[in-house]
């Protein structure tokens, strides 16, 4: 049995407790024996940066992990806000914790059995997706944005261990900066995230947008295909280009002059369910900046807003039906002292009274096909459905807008 997870499971219950799994590249640790929490209610983001950086400098000594909603991103700038909280999680929740301890050799193999979930109902049909897909589209060609990162949720019911939920996911969908945190109220938080927002060590600074991605395949020869045919494909090249400059931009505001670099372009990587094109981006961080004002900088993550980013939030907080909670945000840690790292909140189910939430997206270009777009967004549910052992199911007819759409995703 895979001592990690092993001892996530046999660990104490109804407090705070994360687990930070490399996924067999980076290092894994259970954080247990919390010293102090700070959490911050859903629409609680106003102020809640500083109180972050309160927290932080008490616990400077300390291990401190947690997450970092989307939201938050209020606490930065403010955009008219439209969609619904229909799954109200805490926007902000860290904790210093006493006890970390370093497993090697963590790969997920033999997850114990799990309850399935029920269906993961989809707020939006296909027909009513393509619709907001074709608005972005629009927004692009008046000239208002040059692309913007539109989401859906999921949701299903639970009534199993999360904690064993997060074992299988990492089994069926391994990735490097996967994340389990409890907020010891009644929230967990399951992250099998492929992406690094932002990683910290003295004044060293990086982060690694994703941008382009399609399936993989179980046929080697069709795999390969698809992997080529990403590679060569112009709108994913030039969508992870325009991300590229605003991260460019982003640190930029917080680095020293000249220190601000890309590496290879692109590179790629293949997971479990779908092959993605990415860029690292590094740079020298001034010595006059704290953690919270690089946060402010950077925060949320220029690859799942779009550019420019203000414009692209208040868009999507008229085409996106419910608030992102945690998705989209990030998890991660904090110190001892000024070291960090936090991935981008994608490929999460936040799971809370009797309830699993999960959501998927992906940027869209002037070159946007609004049915591939649908179809990128299935893809990238595929290791949420495989963990919680069920499948999507699409809302029933609506304004017009979801005829046939289960059998449209079923065909």
């Amino acid at each position: 049995m895979n001592a990690a997870f092993a001892a996530l499971l046999g660990s104490a219950r109804g407090e705070p407790i994360a687990l930070l799994h490399g996924g067999g590249v980076g290092p894994t640790w259970l954080c247990r024996e919390p010293k102090a929490s700070l959490t911050c209610p859903a629409g609680g983001w106003s102020g809640a940066l500083e109180m972050l950086g309160q927290f932080l400098a008490q616990h400077a000594n300390d291990r401190v992990v947690g997450w970092l909603g989307y939201d938050l991103g209020l606490d930065v700038e403010a955009w008219p806000q439209a969609a619904v909280d229909d799954f109200a999680t805490p926007v902000l929740h860290v904790t210093a914790y006493a006890d970390v301890t370093e497993f090697a050799h963590a790969d997920a193999a033999g997850a114990p059995p799990v309850e399935p979930a029920g269906e993961l109902l989809a707020t939006l049909g296909q027909r009513d997706y393509e619709r907001r897909v074709a608005q972005v589209v629009e927004h692009i060609r008046n000239g208002d944005i040059f692309q913007a990162n539109l989401t859906q949720p999921f949701t299903a019911s639970f009534h199993g261990d999360p904690r064993a939920l997060f074992w299988r996911l990492c089994e069926q969908s391994p990735a490097p900066f996967a994340a389990y945190i409890e907020d010891g109220n009644g929230t967990a938080v399951l992250s099998s995230s492929p992406e690094e927002f932002l990683w910290r060590d003295g004044d060293q600074l990086r982060t690694r947008p994703i941008k382009g991605t399609r399936p993989r395949s179980d046929d080697a020869t069709e795999d390969a295909r698809l992997l080529q045919e990403l590679l060569a494909s112009e709108k994913d090249q030039a969508e992870l280009a325009m991300i590229v400059d605003l991260q460019r931009n982003d640190l930029g505001k917080v680095a020293t002059v000249g220190s601000v670099q890309v590496g290879a372009f692109p590179e790629h990587a293949s997971f479990a369910q779908v092959h993605h094109l990415f860029a690292t981006v590094t740079a020298t961080l001034r010595p006059d900046v704290s953690t919270i004002e690089l946060l402010r900088a950077t925060f949320p993550g220029g690859s799942i807003t779009g550019c420019p980013k203000l414009r692209c939030l208040e868009i999507l907080e008229q085409l996106e039906v419910t608030r992102r909670g945690v998705y989209t945000g990030a998890i991660g840690w904090f110190g001892p002292g000024d070291a960090m790292h936090l991935n981008i909140a994608i490929r999460t189910l936040v799971h809370q009274g009797g309830r699993v939430r999960g959501n998927a997206g992906g940027g869209i270009t002037a070159l946007s096909d609004p049915h591939l777009e649908w179809c990128e967004s299935l893809a990238k549910m595929k290791g949420l459905e495989r963990a919680l052992q069920t499948s999507i199911r699409l809302p029933a007819v609506a304004d017009g807008l979801h005829e046939n759409a289960n059998e449209e995703h079923s065909a």
